[in-house]
């Protein structure tokens, strides 16, 4: 078993360090790219019962291992599985009954807090240590895409209802910045070299500093919109659209590079981006690798169900379709392994050696090669 004597890097860096993965897909930039390496064959670890469907990645910094169940509940468990904390969180409605908080977006975690953000629009700050809350921040308006750092000092969230950017002080919850509604977003903001960027309805990749000053919008065409995480390489921007089409955006000159139509279904998972391979998946059940220079095919793997975003750990794929989580090889696609966990699990997440994700039956498992 990995020890929790990990070296936790911040989490600003382009990919996730070794033990961490800070957001559902890795570091900041969402690049769903780790530096630590998994077997092609693998074994069940251990097996956390959460006690309510799990169903957004669980997230690490390299210590503790954070996820939302439903019903409210917030944990942290170890390396090992074991639980350190668990937080129910609840609000008043409006007949004066207390319900449970649901979390459907994504948790993020670093610089020793967990951030979670709720369907009513309210973000939570919790000590990753303890899980005790640090501070509550209301956009007033509802969060389904994950909270991500700007830096070690600030966060930013979107706002599902009209796609606005709030830019929050990580110490004390303070509004630092909010930017104006472009339209409704669904996904995840990317953010690398002092920029935000994150995709909406408006079919259309928006661009920000790091202070929210409006940069730009390049608009996708077609039926391209943005209902995924925007994965961050340098100046390229990779994200997909409801056309089935995955973009290469550049940033700095507002045009679209290229694009791989190789599916005509809904395109809305993160990417996975190596620095040769483009890695992402369709509703049409198919993972593909492409080019990250000219967007040309090398390889597809039909997965047989609905794939999630995939993730990429040196030589290999994670993916999950369905209640299927598959391993494979990043060079030509071949299938490594596979195991089926339940009904429905999470997009894997990257953790110190380890594929963990949450499923619908209310466990949390994480699968690696046993000492």
């Amino acid at each position: 078993m990995i020890s929790g004597k990990i070296i936790l890097l911040w989490v600003g860096c382009a990919g996730a360090s070794f033990g961490a993965w800070n957001t559902y897909h890795g570091g900041a930039a969402l690049r769903g790219v780790s530096e630590t390496a998994i077997p092609g064959k693998l074994e069940l670890l251990w097996r956390y019962p959460a006690g309510g469907a799990v169903y957004n990645t669980p997230v690490s910094d390299g210590l503790l291992i954070f996820f939302s169940a439903k019903k409210g509940a917030l944990v942290a468990v170890d390396l090992e599985g074991s639980k350190v904390w668990e937080k129910r969180v609840a609000r008043t409605n409006d007949a004066g009954a207390e319900v449970s908080v649901q979390f459907e977006a994504p948790l993020a975690c670093g610089g020793g807090v967990v951030l979670a953000g709720s369907t009513r629009g309210v973000l939570y700050a919790l000590e990753a240590q303890t899980g005790e809350e640090k501070w509550r921040y209301d956009t007033g308006g509802i969060i389904v895409g994950s909270p991500n750092f700007l830096d070690a000092r600030s966060v930013v969230v979107v706002d599902q209802s009209d796609g606005a950017l709030h830019g929050i002080d990580l110490k004390t919850g303070t509004l630092l910045w909010k930017t104006e509604g472009v339209e409704r977003c669904d996904g995840s903001p990317g953010i690398g070299n002092e920029r935000i960027v994150f995709g909406s309805c408006a079919a259309a990749l928006h661009i920000y500093g790091a202070s929210g000053k409006h940069l730009k919008d390049i608009e996708v065409g077609g039926d391209g919109q943005i209902a995924g995480g925007v994965a961050l390489d340098g100046s390229l921007a990779f994200s997909g659209t409801r056309d089935g089409n995955l973009l290469c955006v550049d940033l700095e000159k507002g045009d679209v590079v290229w694009s791989s139509d190789e599916s005509e279904e809904q395109t809305f998972s993160t990417p996975a981006v190596t620095g040769a391979y483009v890695i992402y998946s369709s509703e049409n059940g198919g993972v593909y690798a492409v080019n990250q220079g000219d967007g040309e095919l090398v390889w597809k793997f039909d997965t047989g169900g609905t794939p999630s975003s995939p993730v990429v750990a040196k030589e290999r794929v994670a993916v999950s379709a369905d209640g299927v989580l598959f391993v494979l090889n990043l060079a030509d696609g071949t299938k490594l392994w596979s195991q089926e966990v339940s009904d429905e699990i999470t997009p894997p997440g990257l953790i110190g050696g380890m594929i963990v994700v949450g499923a619908d039956d209310g466990t949390v498992s994480a699968f690696g090669a046993k000492e």
